[in-house]
């Protein structure tokens, strides 16, 4: 259960990454631009993070019984 929350995760993490380029392509002044572009870095980062852990294979699944 634990592998699927962090893929859930990941999936959020690439939508919000999405809307944060729409918005930051739709802005105007700086602060939107930016600022949007550096929402979109914190995601993509965030979800290079998760994937890691999601893929690390250290074999503590707490799937297992």
């Amino acid at each position: 259960m634990d592998q699927i929350s962090k893929v859930g995760i990941v999936f959020l993490l690439g939508i919000f990454a999405i809307l944060s380029l729409i918005v930051a392509a739709g802005g105007h002044h700086n602060f939107q631009y930016w600022s949007g572009l550096g929402f979109f870095v914190a995601c993509i980062l965030l979800a290079f993070y998760a994937v890691r852990h999601l893929t690390s294979g250290h074999g503590k699944h707490s799937d297992h019984h």
